[in-house]
């Protein structure tokens, strides 16, 4: 599709982010299966509910618009920030709390994509009077920002979890040792001072009388 209009833009932008919520909703199945925090477990399960009803609601936004999503697409951006999250537990394979600081780094990845891109579709359904669509969008939008919000909270316990349960060599100061002394400097040898001799002069012997 030439995006030759604002409505073309729209309908592009709209197909995208349809595109990225089908994707994202398997991968909050991912994050709840593998999540050991039962915190992280419950906001991917309740995430992925929203995501199945946002998915509902950019379908409604085409029927209002009276056109259909592109075919074909697919969102790079978020497959690509999805694959990335995939790899991270498959190659680096992290463990316990860590496990739960990596799936929350990467939802959060995805949760700022989607912030991104809602902003972009609803300020060009604005601009095109679309108040229909503008609400549809601004209510997947503030769900997405309400789970950043909550992904964001849940961080710092995580971080405290994964340092205790592993700790970080890193991050403990290094004992203190005791700086080798300098070795003391002998004082330096006295050069000799010469002692002012004066030599007597020879005493002059008396000229002899002249008779």
């Amino acid at each position: 599709m030439p995006l030759d209009t604002l409505e073309n833009t729209l309908t592009h932008e709209l197909s995208d982010l349809l595109s990225a919520e089908n994707q994202i909703a398997k991968a909050l199945q991912v994050v709840a299966k593998n999540a050991d925090s039962p915190q992280v477990k419950q906001m991917a399960e309740e995430h992925h509910q929203e995501t199945v009803g946002q998915i509902e609601n950019l379908k409604q936004a085409f029927q209002i618009l009276g056109s259909k999503p592109e075919r074909g697409m697919v969102c790079k951006g978020a497959q690509g920030i999805v694959e990335e999250n995939n790899s991270t537990l498959k190659e680096e394979k992290p463990k316990g709390a860590i496990k739960d600081v990596a799936l929350v780094a990467g939802s959060l990845r995805i949760e700022h994509y989607e912030i991104a891109g809602y902003t972009s579709a609803i300020a060009l359904a604005k601009t095109l009077g679309k108040r229909e669509v503008v609400q549809l969008l601004q209510t997947n939008l503030k769900q997405e920002q309400e789970t950043a919000r909550k992904l964001q909270a849940a961080a710092p316990e995580l971080l405290k979890m994964a340092h205790s349960e592993n700790g970080s060599a890193a991050s403990a100061p290094a004992p203190k040792t005791a700086a080798p002394k300098a070795p003391a400097k002998k004082p330096a040898a006295k050069a000799p001072t010469a002692k002012a001799t004066t030599k007597k002069a020879p005493a002059k012997k008396a000229a002899p009388r002249k008779k």
